[in-house]
């Protein structure tokens, strides 16, 4: 009995092991960050005498992320960054959880450990749970969706209500934002498989209980986006154009973004996994359709995908996941069980080691702070990524001290102006003041900024700066990462007249 029991405790272990990695990347130095540009957005701040419809209506995406943060709002202050990620980091640890259970329904535990690894340390996921938006959501949802409607084509008990929980949870994800869509191929085919299904529910039970739950998940989701479509603004579609088009900015490489969440290896190692799968393409084929769809969409009708690229990497990690049990597979062939299946599980947890030592240093460990500098990786240097591309950038350890610097700012001289060389998007939510750099103020200079522009355009600024010494500093151990001045108003004309 003693060594049944130790078996079973040994057999948890890979287990126990992701779920220790995926709450430590997403919950640890969670809240040492400033909120980085789209997480200002996310947080529920309408406009005085605004209506919470018109704001909701006002926005690009679903309105449930504000609700979350709305709700927040009655625990803690929205200056409490590690409380206000917190709901997001939980939803990126369920997404394993779930993404665990639904595999492992479809595939079995072992091909179900190897995609709830990928999913908890790939970079662009850890990201996701680290920040105040939408899409740790999203995932969550997504899978939850698809595991439903999975245990009402497997399970007896879940025949109906799978459905109804799936359709459901459909709603929540695209009521989140509409890359909830995405999962539809694979929502078809296990819709498909229902039906086949010979059982106790008669086919014309099964019409009425689809078709209702269908409709009021419709309902829901209408209830939102038909008058958000009919009331959409100008500066939305515009947006949605731009994503569409490319506009004037150069095209985005979904390459380099994710090679920018996941530096060196670790692009190149899917890659091969997936090479590897093909092995297996008739068994995972439903979960191919599921990449395909977002794929095509994004990457063939879309020149900016963005991070947007999250929802065909769902489904890639279960592909690349039988590439794994392909390497495993073979070694156990070739060598024998006793020796390959050594130096498989030998293999296996050096891989586990470094991806889950990678994310860690990209996403928690803060001494370095990349992609703003470059950080030392075991024998590797992690370089900034190549800004001539355009990249999202989200959920990397950041702090500039905003808070502080906005707090110095007002209750010091001032002239309720300023500039500073950090994007607006960060600035104006911790800056009570207005940005102009004739009439400023006080001027911040961020040393390694979100911009990536280190560099100063504006004349007035330089002079200014090549003159004087900073009236305040703030520093990250021994580093300086940002120096306010307080100038005079005028232009660098007026400045140098003046004889400052």
């Amino acid at each position: 009995m003693l060594i049944s029991f130790q078996k079973k405790v040994l057999s948890h272990i890979p287990v126990i092991y992701i779920f220790l990695v995926a709450i430590g990347l997403r919950f640890v130095n969670l809240g040492y960050s400033d909120y980085q540009g789209d997480e200002i957005k996310a947080l529920f701040r309408p406009l005085a005498g605004a209506s919470l419809l018109s704001f909701l209506l006002d926005q690009r995406k679903g309105p449930l992320q504000f609700l979350i943060t709305y709700l927040m709002s009655f625990v803690t202050t929205y200056s409490n960054e590690f409380l206000m990620r917190l709901p997001f980091a939980l939803a990126g640890v369920f997404s394993v959880l779930f993404l665990y259970k639904l595999v492992a329904e479809h595939f079995g535990k072992k091909i179900a450990l190897y995609a709830a690894f990928l999913l908890a340390t790939n970079g662009l996921f850890v990201a996701f749970s680290r920040i105040v938006q939408y899409q740790s959501y999203v995932i969550l949802f997504s899978i939850l969706t698809l595991y439903f409607f999975t245990l009402a084509v497997k399970t007896e008990k879940w025949r109906v209500w799978g459905i109804y929980a799936g359709f459901l949870s459909w709603a929540i994800a695209v009521l989140f934002h509409y890359d909830g869509v995405f999962i539809a191929p694979l929502i078809v085919y296990l819709s498909y498989k229902w039906f086949k299904l010979s059982n106790n529910v008669p086919i014309r039970s099964k019409l009425v209980h689809y078709i209702t739950a269908a409709l009021t998940a419709g309902a829901l989701v209408g209830s939102f986006y038909i008058p958000f479509f009919l009331s959409v603004s100008e500066k939305t579609i515009a947006y949605w154009t731009d994503r569409i088009s490319g506009g004037s900015d150069k095209l985005s490489s979904s390459i380099i973004t994710f090679k920018a969440y996941n530096p060196k290896l670790i692009f190149y190692i899917y890659c091969s996994l997936s090479v590897l799968s093909v092995i297996r393409i008739k068994t995972f084929w439903p979960f191919l359709l599921w990449f395909l769809f977002p794929w095509v969409i994004l990457e063939v009708f879309t020149n900016v995908p963005g991070t947007h690229i999250y929802t065909y990497l769902m489904p890639a990690t279960v592909i690349a996941a039988f590439g794994v049990e392909v390497v495993d597979s073979f070694m156990i062939k070739v060598l024998g069980h006793k020796l390959g299946g050594t130096l498989s599980i030998l293999g296996l947890l050096a891989a586990a080691l470094f991806a889950s030592y990678l994310p860690y240093k990209v996403f928690v460990e803060h001494r370095t702070e990349y992609p703003w500098e470059a950080e030392k990786f075991l024998v590797w240097e992690l370089q900034k990524p190549n800004v001539i591309f355009h990249l999202s950038l989200f959920g990397f350890p950041y702090y500039r001290h905003w808070e502080e610097i906005g707090r110095y700012m007002t209750t010091t001289q001032n002239n309720g102006y300023y500039s500073t060389n950090e994007r607006d998007a960060i600035t104006r939510y911790y800056v009570p003041f207005k940005k102009d750099t004739d009439l400023a103020g006080h001027f911040v200079y961020i040393h390694n900024p979100q911009s990536f522009t280190n560099t100063i355009e504006k004349d007035k600024v330089n002079y200014w700066l090549t003159k004087h010494k900073p009236d305040k500093v703030f520093y990250n151990g021994a580093r300086t990462v940002a120096d306010v001045y307080y100038m005079p108003a005028g232009s660098h004309e007026a400045i140098v007249a003046s004889g400052y």
